[in-house]
C-alpha cells in the first residue's frame, strides 16, 4: 500500500491528551463513591425505617450531592478537552461517553422519582426495587461509575498498574450497584435464604426440609449474587494479571456493604465473607491466572464462587446445627455457581483465542 492510500490515524500523543489520566479517573471514583454511599444509605433507610413520608431526606441529600459532584466533574473533563469548532460529543474523553449519557439518565430519573413519590408515596422494602425511576437511577449510576474502567481499557499507552487501580475500583463499584438493585437476591444480606424453620413465634426454631420453590429461589439468588461479585473480576482479568488481593477484595467489600445496609441483622456473616474472600485470594495465588493463560484463568473463575460460598453453607450449618438443604442441593448449588462462571469465562475468552 503506498503512502497516499494509507489510512491516516491520529498520532499517539494527539490521542493521549484526550484520554483521562489515572488521577482524573480517581477523582471520578471519589465522586462516584460519594454517590454510591448515598445509594446504600438510602437503601438502609428503605429497609429499616417504616415511616418514610418525604422525598427530602438526609440520605437523598448524600445521593444527589454525590451525583452533582459526578456530573460537574464529567462536564469539566469534557470542557477542558473541547477544541474550538468541534462538537461537545467529540470532546468527551474516551470511555466516558456512557457516563455522559448516565448523567442525563440519572437527572431525568431523579426528576421522575420526585414525581413518582409525590403521586404514589415512598416505597418500602422490595417495592423500592421495582420502581421505574429507581431502576433509571441505578442504570445512570452504573454508567457513571463504569467510566474509569472503560477509560482504562481504551487507553492506548497506559496499560499497567497505573490503570489497574482505578479500573478495579470502578468495576467493583459497578458490581455494588448491581448488588444493590438486586438486593433481594443478595446471599450475604441474610442467612435464611438456605434455611427453612418451624416453630412457634418466640419459641425455639427447628430446621426443616425446604420446599422445591425455596430451593429454586435459593439457586436463583446464588446465580445473581455470583454474577454481581465475579463478573467484574472476569472483565478485569481479561485485560490485566490480577494480584490475589483484588478478587478477594471484590468479593468481600460488596458483601459487607450489603450487611451494613440491612443494619447488620446477620453481623456474623461478615467474618464468613472474610473467610470466603481469603479462599478466593488463595485460589488466585495458586493458579496465577492471566490473560495469556486462558485455561488457568477459566479454572480460577470457576473455583472462585465455589470456595467463596462454601464457608457460607458451612457456618450456617454449624450455627443452626443443621442445614435445610441436603448435600445434593447445597453441593449442586456450589457446582452451578462454578459452572456459571466457567461458561461466562469461556464465552469471554473465545474472542481472545480467535485473535491469537
Amino acid at each position: 500500500m503506498d503512502a497516499a492510500a494509507a489510512p491516516v490515524f491520529p498520532s499517539t500523543p494527539h490521542l493521549a491528551h484526550r484520554h483521562t489520566s489515572a488521577i482524573e479517573d480517581a477523582v471520578t471514583l471519589v465522586a462516584g463513591a460519594w454517590l454510591l454511599a448515598g445509594t446504600y444509605v438510602d437503601g438502609w433507610a428503605h429497609n429499616n425505617l417504616p415511616d418514610l413520608e418525604t422525598f427530602f431526606t438526609p440520605w437523598h441529600a448524600i445521593l444527589y450531592s454525590g451525583f452533582a459532584a459526578s456530573a460537574l466533574w464529567i462536564a469539566s473533563l469534557t470542557w477542558r478537552r473541547r477544541a474550538p469548532g468541534t462538537s461537545w460529543r467529540a470532546a468527551i474523553p474516551p470511555g466516558y461517553g456512557p457516563a455522559a449519557f448516565g448523567v442525563v439518565l440519572f437527572l431525568a430519573s431523579g426528576a421522575a422519582d420526585f414525581a413518582w413519590h409525590s403521586v404514589f408515596g415512598i416505597e418500602q422494602n422490595i417495592k423500592a426495587l421495582f420502581s421505574p425511576s429507581h431502576l433509571g437511577l441505578a442504570t445512570g449510576g452504573f454508567l457513571i461509575l463504569g467510566a474509569p474502567f472503560a477509560a482504562a481499557r481504551r487507553h492506548p499507552v497506559e496499560r499497567g498498574a497505573l490503570r489497574l487501580v482505578p479500573a478495579v475500583v470502578s468495576a467493583m463499584l459497578c458490581g455494588m450497584v448491581a448488588a444493590f438493585i438486586l438486593q433481594e437476591f443478595a446471599v450475604f444480606a441474610r442467612h435464611g435464604l438456605i434455611q427453612t424453620y418451624a416453630g412457634s413465634a418466640g419459641g425455639p426454631r427447628v430446621v426443616t426440609e425446604p420446599t422445591s420453590s425455596a430451593i429454586i429461589v435459593a439457586l436463583g439468588s446464588f446465580f445473581v449474587s455470583t454474577a454481581a461479585l465475579f463478573v467484574p473480576v472476569l472483565l478485569l482479568a481479561l485485560r490485566w494479571r490480577l494480584p490475589g488481593v483484588v478478587p478477594a477484595a471484590m468479593a468481600f467489600v460488596p458483601s459487607v456493604a450489603l450487611q451494613f445496609m440491612v443494619a447488620l441483622r446477620d453481623a456474623w456473616l461478615v467474618p464468613v465473607a472474610a473467610i470466603g474472600a481469603a479462599l478466593v485470594g488463595a485460589v488466585w495465588l495458586a493458579l496465577r491466572p492471566a490473560p495469556e493463560h486462558p485455561v488457568r484463568l477459566a479454572a480460577a473463575l470457576a473455583l472462585a464462587p465455589v470456595v467463596f460460598w462454601g464457608p457460607y453453607f458451612a457456618v450456617v450449618a454449624i450455627r443452626d446445627g443443621a442445614l435445610s438443604f441436603s448435600p445434593e442441593v447445597w453441593g449442586g448449588i456450589l457446582a452451578w455457581t462454578g459452572l456459571e462462571m466457567l461458561a461466562l469465562a469461556a464465552l469471554a475468552l473465545r474472542p481472545l483465542r480467535d485473535r491469537t
